[in-house]
């Protein structure tokens, strides 16, 4: 298993299908209300520059259809066209939708208006005015009641003013204006805008709806490949287990076995030669007092590199005997361990397994003095501690990868798959602890 493997091993989480589908549809219901709200706001922007545009087809309609030829060159002097445009104007245009009229000329002169206070008066066109007379376009804009123009429309409240550019008959241009309250304006927005925001608001809730499967599914894999994930890493881990127990298995019936008889052989040899040869003998009891050492040594490998029956001998034999291999290398440790009842199997095999990687971590690095080596329960939780006053090293620096153990790494990579955590402190000087805590089944658990 690579770096790479361990480390997104450790990254991911137990995954919860319920919290993941949770977590999906509330980070869907921010993005689609996100998303809503910006669309709600633009469809409402839209229903207004459609009313303004009814707005503008109003007037429009106003000219060709009701107006009309009333609107002609001499309705612009005062006299009878004049006097019959106004009552036209009076009659069918001015009502509800529209409040005031006013007629200019090119020069900026009011030539007719249905307040006649303002015919005569002159002001100047602005440049959308100018555009749409010349033009016959039409525009519109928000009414400056402020403006000296606009005087005595301040009693209609807020006003939208429409212009449309109109020729006459015999070629003049003037420029049609109309006024209209904008609470029509709003409420024609309002209407367009709610008609259309249901089927806003159920497109957006269909979307989210058709989300839920979808994450379900999400969920439901990731959950799968987590398993599968976890299974390799057992499976790793068994068969390193595996593989461990043949190499003991070879050490322990092959070298240990041949070397313990060695040394019984050199010092029967010894014991015949002494009378003959003293120096010989010496030698010889020497090179099989080195032999039996370091078929002890070769013992305690085998002890720290098989896994026992665990389940079978109790967790708190087994790392007694991993203490032991520690204790023939003039160390001195001290065991205590708690709690160590009623774990499950695999509880059991990872505590074990962190407690003999901490301890040849020890062997290899630390040059430890002593060695504490406790557990205890708290609650749900069992905790195991690996304490050295070794040498220690930087856990930030470049050397900590070369320090640190493989193993821990992918027991680790297991741990944090079952619920648990595996950390590992070290300073230069200061040595080197390694804690694990593991969520375990208490007893009424078992018994439910």
């Amino acid at each position: 298993m690579s770096e790479q493997d361990l480390g997104t091993a450790r990254a991911l989480p137990a995954v919860s299908i319920p919290r993941a589908i949770a977590k999906f549809l509330i980070a869907g219901f921010v993005a689609l209300a996100v998303v809503g709200t910006i669309l709600a706001i633009a469809q409402k922007s839209i229903a207004t520059a459609e009313a303004i545009r009814d707005a503008r087809t109003l007037t429009n309609l106003e000219i060709t259809d009701v107006v009309g030829s009333t609107l002609n060159a001499d309705a612009l002097v005062a006299g009878p066209a004049r006097d019959a445009l106004d009552k036209l104007v009076r009659d069918r245009v001015i009502g509800t939708h529209i409040v005031r009229v006013k007629v200019w000329d090119a020069s900026g002169r009011f030539a007719y208006s249905d307040d006649s206070r303002l015919i005569d008066m002159q002001f100047p066109l602005g440049g959308s005015e100018l555009a749409a007379l010349e033009q016959g376009t039409s525009s519109a804009e928000v009414s400056d009641l402020n403006s000296a123009e606009n005087g005595d429309e301040r009693q209609f409240g807020k006003l939208l003013q429409v212009y449309q550019g109109v020729q006459l008959a015999g070629g003049q241009r003037v420029l049609f204006e109309t006024y209209q309250p904008y609470e029509v304006i709003t409420v024609a927005s309002r209407r367009m805008w709610l008609t259309s925001l249901p089927i806003l608001l159920l497109g957006l809730a269909l979307l989210y709806v058709v989300q839920v499967p979808l994450a379900y599914r999400m969920a439901r894999r990731l959950k799968d490949s987590q398993e599968e994930r976890e299974g390799l890493l057992l499976a790793t881990l068994a068969a390193s287990d595996r593989e461990r127990a043949v190499i003991a298995a070879d050490l322990h019936d092959g070298v240990v076995q041949g070397l313990t008889g060695a040394s019984y052989t050199l010092t029967a040899a010894a014991e015949r030669m002494r009378a003959a040869d003293p120096g010989a003998a010496t030698v010889m009891s020497t090179a099989a007092s080195d032999l039996r050492r370091w078929v002890r040594e070769l013992r305690s490998l085998v002890i720290t590199i098989t896994p026992p029956a665990l389940h079978a001998s109790g967790l708190e034999a087994a790392l007694t005997d991993i203490a032991a291999t520690l204790e023939l290398r003039g160390i001195d440790v001290t065991v205590e361990a708690r709690g160590t009842e009623d774990l499950d199997e695999t509880t059991e095999r990872l505590v074990y397994r962190a407690a003999q990687e901490a301890v040849r971590n020890v062997v290899r690095h630390a040059k430890a003095r002593t060695v504490t080596l406790t557990t205890a329960r708290d609650g749900d939780v069992l905790e195991l501690v690996v304490r050295d006053d070794g040498v220690g090293y930087s856990t930030g620096s470049s050397d900590a990868r070369r320090r640190g153990s493989v193993g821990l790494e992918l027991l680790d990579a297991v741990v944090v798959a079952q619920g648990g955590t595996l950390t590992v402190d070290s300073e230069p000087g200061v040595g080197t602890t390694v804690r694990l805590r593991m969520p375990v089944a208490t007893p009424a658990r078992i018994d439910a």
